[in-house]
């Protein structure tokens, strides 16, 4: 074989050994986002009330409220509350809760699930093209723009805790 064709075979194995062990590390980043992700029955996001669904979500809205969230789309049926954070002077958090509740004998099932949201202050630099005839492209710096909130990210609460907390608030309210 001579040298041009084994550095070319050499380079064609590289590149499918890189190929796939690229593949292979996407594959388990993706898989670990969603380990222990599966439907049980046993589930932090529910509980059951023995009152009517909308005396439920009447309750699960006062809970809502009461801990400074502010409440959109109320009905009998659900509401959405809205919380925001700030962590320091450029890192904002906040927490969204979908409540949704349901007739079911002998009385309502109340589901509640939350998304927390990470936002960054972030400033981002301006510049402006010039084109040239003689010399080519000239990119020029102008500064920095005002600063803007960038979302950073978001996932949902699965914490016991949290929701263990919030349908022990909508109880009392029940009470």
């Amino acid at each position: 074989m001579s040298g041009d064709n084994m550095t070319k075979w050499v380079l064609a194995a590289l590149a499918a050994v890189f190929l796939v062990t690229g593949c292979a590390s996407h594959e388990a980043k993706r898989g670990d986002e969603l380990r222990g992700e599966g439907f049980k029955e046993d589930s932090p996001f529910v509980r059951n009330f023995r009152v009517a669904a909308a005396k439920a979500c009447e309750s699960a809205q006062m809970a809502l409220l009461s801990q400074g969230y502010r409440v959109s789309d109320a009905s009998p049926k659900g509401a959405t509350g809205q919380k925001d954070f700030q962590v320091d002077s450029e890192n904002f958090a906040s927490i969204e809760i979908k409540v949704v509740c349901m007739e079911r004998a002998p009385g309502a099932i109340v589901f509640a699930s939350a998304v927390q949201s990470k936002y960054e202050l972030r400033k981002s630099r301006q510049s402006t093209s010039l084109g040239i005839p003689v010399i080519g492209s000239l990119s020029l710096p102008l500064g920095t723009t005002p600063e803007s909130l960038v979302k950073v990210g978001s996932e949902t609460i699965s914490e016991w805790e949290f929701y263990s907390s919030f349908f022990d608030l909508v109880k009392s309210y029940l009470e």
